[in-house]
């Protein structure tokens, strides 16, 4: 268990910096494009971009892992987060800010692929799935409070003190994490990952399975996520207040199903958590469409909301770590591809839903809720039936 902590935590606290490096500087863009002479539109085209790097590194550092190995892949990846915050911290104008930011993406890109893979590879199935609900909390809670976090920094500090902040956390955790992860023992060749690419992969209907049944659900929870503002001002009558509610509802469930995930996987198994934290979700699916239908508004449907927010949370807090656990056991000895391909999958099932629903948010919750019983209800079906 010492070992799994030792490991698990600073690789959880990596991951949950690149994607802080996402959202931290948002509560500045007004006064960044203003500093930067550039519009609001040009602002935002800076976490559009990050978004897109983060997205397309995936199947890069996917490779890397398993041809480079996950400490020379996290370590590049580290170095590029770090360097890629220092040419935002420095950007004389938006130009600048952008290429600061594509560097950025891709950097972060490298621990979301490689800290899966490593902890795959290092840890028998059950571990695997407490060391990656660890890295599920983390990744979920720090992201989440990001913009708060950025809001105080703003008041009592320039806007660049946000970058400054990344960049000395990526050069922190560099040489600890070099030292913990050390170098992996070299492969066996009959180990030895393919040399085909992802052809294996797009083969596998195993880890296919899986790989889809993460993505629906990862996809269902951001579009959720990326809707709600508009959601709770439009349909609901609320002020973005109400948005914060819901976003710590989320984020508290999602702790407690994942912190019940680490102490009840080994005693019920992985087949009990998916299935738990699958029902969960589509409970909420089904309740979300039932709270469209009745027309709920103001407090009362805020408060439903919440508790619809937070079953679908814990369910994901439940299934996700086994999920990706089992997509990362199919891959067998590629399990860099496999979490890099998984990934990009995820991100782009969060884009593709994310557009597909908002033409529809001013007809209020239905079109969301009828899109997110739909993604819960796929990505229930695509489960096996053995976990």
């Amino acid at each position: 268990m010492q070992a799994l902590h030792r490991l698990a935590i600073p690789l959880a606290s990596l991951t949950a910096l690149g994607l802080l490096a996402s959202d931290l500087y948002l509560p500045a863009i007004p006064v960044m494009a203003a500093e930067l002479g550039a519009s609001i539109p040009s602002a935002q085209a800076t976490m559009a971009l990050f978004m897109a790097a983060l997205a397309l590194s995936q199947l890069a550092w996917g490779w890397a892992a398993d041809h480079c190995g996950d400490r020379r892949t996290i370590m590049a990846g580290t170095a590029l987060l770090g360097g890629g915050s220092l040419v935002c911290a420095l950007a004389p104008g938006i130009d600048w800010m952008l290429a600061g930011r594509l560097l950025q993406g891709l950097g972060a890109g490298a621990a979301t692929v490689a800290v899966p893979a490593l902890i795959r590879r290092r840890f028998n199935e059950a571990d695997a799935v407490k060391a990656l609900a660890m890295v599920a909390m983390a990744e979920s809670t720090i992201p989440a409070l990001g913009p708060v976090a950025g809001a105080a920094i703003v008041l009592y500090a320039d806007w660049r003190t946000t970058f400054w902040l990344i960049a000395a956390m990526s050069l922190l955790l560099l040489p600890l994490v070099a030292r913990i992860v050390g170098r992996a023992p070299h492969a066996s060749p009959a180990a030895a990952p393919t040399r085909r690419g992802y052809a294996p992969l797009l083969r596998n209907r195993l880890y296919l399975r899986y790989a889809m049944s993460y993505a629906l659900m990862f996809g269902a929870l951001l579009m959720y996520v990326a809707s709600a503002p508009v959601l709770v001002t439009h349909a609901l009558g609320l002020g973005i207040e109400a948005f914060a509610i819901l976003q710590i509802c989320g984020v508290l469930a999602f702790m407690a199903g994942a912190t019940a995930a680490v102490r009840l996987v080994k005693r019920l198994g992985q087949q009990w958590l998916v299935r738990s934290g699958t029902l969960l979700q589509f409970l909420a699916g089904a309740g979300l469409m039932g709270m469209a239908l009745a027309g709920l508004t103001g407090m009362h449907g805020l408060v439903v909301l919440a508790v619809l927010a937070a079953l679908f949370c814990a369910g994901l807090g439940l299934r996700g770590p086994a999920t990706m656990g089992g997509a990362l056991h199919a891959a067998g000895d590629d399990a860099g591809k496999g979490a890099g391909l998984l990934m990009f999958l995820a991100f782009a099932c969060v884009a593709a839903a994310t557009q597909l629903v908002a033409p529809f948010l001013h007809h209020g919750l239905l079109p969301l809720g009828a899109l997110l019983f739909t993604m819960v209800t796929a990505s229930a079906l695509l489960l096996p039936r053995s976990i």
